[in-house]
């Protein structure tokens, strides 16, 4: 090849690689702006996936490119240097990138987990969590995300490495388990983790263990020598009627916490309504309360929202600064402040007041709702496919699903869209198939009716 052409290649595979780690590091900016609806990001993905197949078709000079970003570039080049690699099933060139990843590198250290999740071979997959650990041992919470994440049977795998792992590493580990419901870890699950110390291996226990629809799991959250606040979102998930007392009680109070109101609105009691309406008047807890609200009622009230800019005095004028610290904040040329404006779900009591009022009637207590329906797979599906359900609501209610139904295809809501798309197809035609079989408006816990 001559020189001119030599050139020309490089230019373009280094025009690919900064193309591809710009649009993987837009695509995670964009995953919970709430001005995108989550099938807007299948554009990002198509132009993502012509730079990666830009990369491939590249041959040696673009393996090289990118073996040299991955250990001097940015977290987005190295992801796309990764699934280029997986791409090319070049295990030796994976493995030296895993060799450079530090585990207090936590954006280099995602970048690496998504690649993985997106471009895993299948022929790697049988032996990803031993190989990434004889790497190094501190990826083992790394591989056991991947593993989780594409499904990969890897119980035994993952129940050896449990007792290895420190408390900041066990969630992931655990959350893998649950992904794959693996029961051959219910035991060990059930009785050393979920009464341990850390909060956030708790959380991920239960919710493992609710997945694999272990029941003794809603006694021990809500039990008073175990309950708190790592248990409040598994209680709203597969707790029955009778956890809506404890946890209205617990977000009765002047600073009711996010994941409380949250878990109301879960359950779908219209026992919650009135403390959701209180909540409304108060800044810390309004957004929370209005989408409690309207998983319940289904109401669809939004309203237009300026969001300021966040000012950082750091790129300021010093006059600008003078007059920020004054409570003046920069303006643009035509005087308007810096910002956004976005339709959200309202937040002014006032609207959810006069709707309640006009629609209470509709609700009755024996049931618990959903969407404003009685709560049913069908709702669930809905608020799974609607464009404008958050993504949060979008997790949560793939969760219910298994949980309450014993339903799961794999779902994140951040994988590609189309893979998106086929899970909601597959879980249609469930529904279509197997919606019959439970009572719209009960309690059901892996498929069966709740006491």
């Amino acid at each position: 090849m001559k020189a001119g052409q030599i050139a020309l290649s490089t230019s373009i595979n280094q025009e690919h690689l900064e193309e591809a780690s710009f649009l993987y590091q837009q695509r995670l900016s964009l995953l919970d702006d709430p001005a995108i609806v989550w099938p807007d990001l299948d554009g990002f993905e198509d132009r993502l996936e012509a730079h990666l197949d830009g990369l491939v078709v590249g041959g040696k000079e673009a393996l090289e490119l990118c073996k040299q970003q991955a250990a001097e570039g940015d977290q987005g080049e190295l992801h796309a240097a990764l699934r280029v690699f997986c791409r090319a099933r070049d295990r030796d060139a994976a493995r030296q990138v895993l060799k450079g990843l530090d585990p207090g590198d936590s954006p280099r250290l995602q970048a690496a987990v998504d690649a993985f999740k997106y471009e895993l071979p299948s022929d790697w997959e049988g032996d990803f969590l031993p190989w990434a650990a004889a790497v190094e041992e501190k990826l083992i919470p790394l591989a056991s995300e991947v593993t989780g994440y594409r499904r990969i049977a890897s119980g035994e795998e993952l129940c050896r490495a449990l007792p290895k792992r420190n408390p900041s590493g066990l969630p992931a580990v655990i959350w893998a388990l649950g992904r794959i419901r693996a029961r051959e870890a219910q035991v060990w699950l059930l009785r050393d983790y979920l009464a341990g110390e850390n909060e956030s291996v708790r959380g991920a226990t239960a919710l493992a263990l609710l997945r694999m629809g272990e029941a003794q799991t809603i006694d021990r959250c809500q039990s008073p020598g175990h309950f708190g606040n790592w248990a409040i979102i598994p209680l709203g998930l597969g707790g029955g009627r009778s956890v809506a007392s404890l946890l209205l009680q617990n977000a009765s109070g002047e600073s009711a916490a996010w994941d409380g109101l949250l878990a109301l609105g879960l359950l779908g009691d219209i026992s919650a309504v009135e403390i959701l309406l209180a909540n409304l008047s108060r800044p810390a807890s309004a957004a929370t309360a209005a989408l409690a609200l309207n998983l319940i009622t289904g109401a669809e009230i939004y309203e237009e929202a300026f969001i300021p800019e966040e000012i950082d005095e750091d790129e300021l004028f010093p006059e600008e600064v003078e007059r920020f610290r004054r409570g003046q904040p920069p303006t643009r040329p035509d005087g308007s402040p810096f910002g956004i404006t976005i339709t959200r779900l309202s937040q002014k009591p006032e609207d959810w007041i006069h709707w309640w009022s006009k629609n209470r009637a509709r609700f009755h207590p024996p049931v618990r709702y959903r969407n404003g329906e009685p709560y049913s797979p069908a709702c669930l599906l809905k608020n799974l496919e609607a464009e404008k359900s958050p993504r949060q609501v979008r997790q949560l209610a793939y969760e219910e699903l298994v949980i309450r139904y014993g339903a799961d295809f794999p779902f994140e809501t951040d994988m590609p869209v189309a893979w998106q798309e086929k899970a909601i197809a597959e879980y249609a035609g469930w529904v279509r198939a197997n919606g019959d079989r439970f009572r719209a408006g009960e309690w059901y816990f892996a498929g069966k009716l709740m006491s």
